[in-house]
């Protein structure tokens, strides 16, 4: 497969595990899209299960996004963004490709600027701005750092905006060969953009342009907010530590130790509250065959890499 295989344009994946009225946000977002021909966009709505009726509130909206671009309905008997995301990634056509939450929106020049700045070689990206409920704004500076330097190649700026789904285009024939991988339960992203990164290398653009945002709806069920647990922050982080731990390599070690650390304070804090839990979590550690990268200090659990 070739670049030449893929219609020029981007393909906006989108799964949908429990829609609401912000999905009619995002809908109106994408076609309200500024200085793109005629089914530029091709709009991937993956539903995690079939839902007749949940699908027919969004009728009219799909209707008129109709008129501007191409939107194809697809289903996922399993309710997983993951799988729903390989899905889209599989059915997509066009020669760049972007992941949307069904509960997020994007500015109105989001696609045409990104597209403006991308090629095969980088993957580009857009400012995030976290939304509350409550309708207030912030910008992410922590996430937007990669605005402070036009340097295509320091990674250690783009890395906390990188291994989020939201924000970005990627070139699809790269995309493609990349899996979410389904058998975690969370951190799939973190994942996924660190293979793609470890095996594809790509540089970085960035746009800062007016109505080039990608605008992230925070609610009680993201993941910075989920309620602290075992599962949640012991099991399910060091599954993806094994996974880190086995994409990396020499010369990205500060980029995976970055990761991995960031992993490590979501088991850490839990380890804070539950101090009896010492035994329990270095079991965890040891079924993943991790132990031997593993230190206990300062009632601190490290990874080291090197």
């Amino acid at each position: 497969m070739s670049n030449e295989d893929f219609k020029e344009g981007v393909s906006i994946i989108v799964p949908c595990t429990r829609p609401n009225e912000y999905l009619g946000k995002l809908l109106d977002s994408i076609y309200n899209q500024q200085g793109l021909n005629q089914d530029f966009i091709e709009v991937i709505l993956v539903f995690n299960g079939y839902n007749e009726f949940i699908i027919e509130k969004f009728t009219d909206k799909l209707e008129k996004l109709k008129t501007k671009h191409q939107v194809r309905l697809l289903y996922n008997s399993v309710g997983s963004a993951s799988k729903a995301r390989n899905i889209g990634l599989e059915a997509s056509t066009r020669s760049f490709i972007c992941f949307c939450d069904d509960d997020d929106w994007i500015g109105v020049n989001y696609i045409n600027n990104l597209y403006k700045v991308s090629d095969l070689s980088n993957i580009a990206f857009a400012p995030i701005i976290d939304v509350s409920m409550d309708g207030k704004k912030e910008s992410r500076e922590d996430i937007n750092r990669f605005l402070k330097s036009d340097n295509s190649n320091d990674l250690s700026l783009y890395s906390r905006a990188l291994t989020l789904n939201a924000c970005k285009l990627i070139p699809t024939i790269y995309a493609k060969k990349v899996n979410f991988d389904e058998a975690l339960m969370s951190g799939e992203d973190v994942v996924y953009f660190c293979e793609y990164v470890s095996r594809f290398r790509p540089s970085f653009a960035h746009v800062n342009n007016g109505g080039c945002y990608y605008y992230r709806l925070k609610t009680k069920d993201s993941t910075s907010r989920q309620s602290m647990s075992y599962e949640f922050n012991v099991e399910q982080r060091l599954d993806v530590i094994k996974k880190l731990v086995d994409l990396a390599t020499a010369d990205l070690n500060n980029f995976f130790q970055s990761k991995i650390n960031a992993q490590l304070s979501f088991l850490n804090k839990y380890f804070i509250k539950n101090s009896n839990s010492l035994s329990s979590i270095r079991k965890s550690f040891e079924s993943r065959s991790l132990s031997d990268l593993t230190m206990f200090k300062n009632d601190r659990f490290y990874i080291n890499l090197s």
